[in-house]
């Protein structure tokens, strides 16, 4: 299978939890993902932060439109602010990013204003850290936004436009007409006294978020879940796989237990290989996504592990590690199918990538640790010289020399947890979470 390269936002939930990402693994399960999930990125998850995007592209063009000076941007800070204290102070909702600013402003009842300074954004940075900075790439590539400036498509426009825009009018004829005068204005305190002017505002906004409706669904179930008229690109799409992967997700959400394991995994690829030639080739790319984490996952375990060991020999170490994992990990990496893997274990960056990890493969499964240790410690070093820094570790006079330990550290996971074992994300839960938030599952 050829791999190609897929342009997506990087964010704070993308990298390993508790960790800046040392074995360079990031680039290796992004790349498999996208084979399956072409659209969305690891915090694009929430249908109703999609609406409230949606609605701040519109209501940036109306502003502009109507001789708005401060710009796109400003316009869509101040919106996505308004939106966050309807959603709590009317919903009571405390779903989205900004949540602990709004609540505790509305809780100490601060002089509450829109607008761009530091007093009123939601965030410690706004544009970087909510809906600007974090869902206009994933709307992008579903063709719910596109040009420069960027505006709603065509399809994004119509469902705004004849199911957002009249609720808000059933509020007040002058409602829509009200927030963008809002909007244009440079600062606008927020009035939250009962019979405000501004309340009327704030609770048609609340009840368009309160809901996702028919047109809105319809919308969403092509554009996010199916991965819209893009996914049929072969340059950027699934050519059909997202939509029977999403499918195949959405008959898992009545089993509360359901959890994404290797072993989760290989069950929706036997249901995906009797699904015709897409779905042949959905099985497949589970398949390779499937021996990617059971190398990935415990060696990045094993990495971490080795940072707590500071002035301990490798030989002391892998005798740690055979203590907890036996003569050889059991039920995990498959040698055959991580050999035919290599060519997407290599980063662009640097030609040795994929044969170091095959080479990491094969010591973890024939339990040779102390190889599999100088193993993960020699790809940390050619990620770092990638990168401009220090490998993380070093060996002195036979010790281990430890440069740099995270704060937050697991502990190796049990040998018999191992073939259920799972850390990172290849966009799967984020498509599982916008099937349930579609079919109105909490």
């Amino acid at each position: 299978m050829l791999t190609r390269p897929f342009l997506t936002q990087l964010d704070s939930r993308a990298a390993i939890k508790g960790s800046r990402d040392p074995l360079g693994v990031q680039s290796l399960w992004s790349r498999l993902g996208r084979h399956v999930v072409a659209n969305l990125t690891t915090v694009s998850t929430s249908v109703r932060d999609f609406t409230v995007l949606l609605l701040g592209y519109y209501f940036a063009e109306r502003v502009a439109d109507e001789g708005g000076t401060e710009g796109d941007l400003a316009t869509f800070l101040k919106w996505e602010q308004l939106a966050a204290y309807a959603r709590t102070y009317v919903n009571q909702d405390r779903s989205y990013r900004g949540t602990e600013r709004v609540a505790r402003r509305l809780a100490d009842g601060e002089r509450i204003h829109l607008g761009t300074d530091s007093a009123a954004q939601i965030l410690g940075n706004q544009k970087i850290y909510g809906l600007w900075g974090l869902y206009s790439v994933p709307a992008r590539a579903s063709r719910l936004l596109q040009g420069e400036p960027t505006r709603l498509t065509q399809d994004a426009r119509s469902v705004v436009e004849r199911h957002l825009l009249p609720v808000l009018e059933q509020r007040g004829a002058r409602t829509v007409s009200g927030i963008i005068d809002r909007l244009r204005a440079p600062n606008h305190p927020l009035d939250l006294r009962e019979h405000s002017r501004d309340m009327p505002m704030l609770e048609g906004i609340a009840r368009i978020l309160r809901t996702v409706r028919a047109g809105e669904r319809e919308l969403y179930l092509e554009h996010l879940l199916n991965g819209g008229p893009a996914d049929l690109d072969p340059s950027r799409g699934t050519q059909g796989k997202q939509r029977l992967f999403a499918e195949l997700l959405a008959k898992t959400l009545d089993d509360e237990d359901w959890a994404l394991t290797p072993r989760s995994l290989e069950v929706l690829s036997r249901r995906a290989a009797k699904r015709g030639e897409v779905g042949g080739q959905l099985a497949s790319c589970l398949e390779r996504i499937r021996t990617a984490e059971l190398l990935l996952a415990p060696a990045v375990a094993l990495f971490e592990h080795v940072l707590g060991c500071h002035d301990q020999s490798l030989t002391e170490i892998a005798q740690g590690v055979r203590q907890h994992w036996g003569t050889a990990p059991r039920g995990t990496i498959d040698i055959t199918a991580t050999r035919a893997l290599e060519p997407e274990l290599r980063t662009w960056n640097e030609e040795h990538s994929g044969q170091r990890w095959l080479l990491l493969a094969e010591a973890l499964h024939a339990g040779h640790y102390e190889e599999a240790i100088q193993r993960v410690l020699d790809q940390n070093e050619a990620v770092m010289k990638t990168r401009a820094a220090a490998a993380w570790t070093t060996v002195k006079k036979g010790k281990l020399h430890v440069r740099f330990r995270d704060e937050h550290l697991s502990r190796l996971p049990a040998s018999k947890a191992l073939p259920d074992y799972w850390r990172h994300a290849y966009f799967i839960e984020s498509l599982r979470t916008i099937a349930a938030d579609l079919r109105g599952s909490p």
